[in-house]
């Protein structure tokens, strides 16, 4: 007879149900209870390990990963901190900019007021004749003296320092270059002045002072005796004629080289000082 198989260590040993009693399968059910928690307690203290392998694995990453990201936060919170100082310096900087720039403005604006005050001084003893038609070779002074004659002003070459033509701004502009004559004083000049006005006073547009007064055959050619203005004014007399036209004022006119402005016959004028007041008038 062969002998029965040898039973495998550490194996329960074999029992036959058939002939077991009450009691004997309690004692199994207890023994493969017991074998099954330890297989279960093994199993679960390996999944235990496994899982904190992973979970410390995976920990250390998000950990280095959240290091990493509080690293680049804070460089990022250095370099904004360094953003917003060197912001508030260069706002600072802007403002003191602005302020020095109005502070320059006023100063260019007083100076050029008192620039122009002065240039239009230099020019107090001149006159400006518009429109006196040009001729080769001609005598300027000699068309001054007639212009004198002709509105009952006497004057005589010694009255008049200097007298020339000046050039034109617009070189496409037909008109003759107007003449500049610089008397020997201010008495003089307004006299002058004086006798062209009362001249013109009560005529006919076609009767006021021009070319055939002084002259010249042929068609008649208006001439007109104005203050001699600097730059500065002359473009601000330019202006308020054009906003005159624009906004219905019937007079502009020039006396002393100051520009004044009247709405109609019987308005208050209104002095021209600068840009400013010729764009705040209404």
């Amino acid at each position: 007879m062969r002998p029965s198989k040898r039973l495998a260590s550490k194996s329960p040993p074999f029992i036959n149900i058939a002939s077991t009693s009450e009691s004997d399968e309690k004692r199994l059910e207890a023994m493969v209870s017991r074998a099954l928690k330890s297989e279960m307690d093994e199993l679960a203290s390996r999944m235990e390990n496994s899982f904190k392998k992973m979970f410390l694995a995976e920990f250390r990453s998000i950990k280095d990963e959240m290091r990493e990201v509080k690293d680049s936060m804070n460089f990022m919170n250095e370099k904004f901190e360094e953003v917003l100082i060197q912001q508030a310096k260069t706002r600072k900087e802007l403002l003191d900019l602005q302020n020095e720039n109005d502070c320059l403005k006023s100063t260019v604006k007083e100076l050029s007021t008192r620039l122009n005050t002065l240039e239009q001084g230099a020019r107090s003893n001149n006159v400006e004749i518009q429109c006196v038609p040009e001729k080769k070779n001609e005598n300027l002074l000699a068309t001054v003296l007639q212009i004198g004659t002709a509105i009952d002003c006497n004057i005589t070459s010694e009255n008049v320092l200097h007298c020339t033509r000046v050039a034109k701004l617009n070189t496409k502009n037909p008109r003759p270059r107007s003449i500049v004559v610089q008397f020997n004083n201010i008495k003089t000049r307004d006299r002058f002045m004086a006798a062209a006005i009362t001249f013109n006073k009560h005529k006919k547009v076609e009767d006021k002072l021009n070319s055939t007064h002084i002259g010249f055959a042929g068609v008649k050619t208006p001439i007109f005796i104005t203050d001699h203005l600097s730059p500065s004014n002359r473009a601000l007399h330019a202006a308020a004629r054009a906003a005159a036209k624009e906004k219905g004022y019937k007079h502009v006119w020039v006396r002393g080289g100051r520009i004044f402005m009247r709405k109609q016959d019987d308005s208050d004028f209104i002095l021209i000082r600068n840009m400013d007041y010729l764009n705040n008038i209404k």
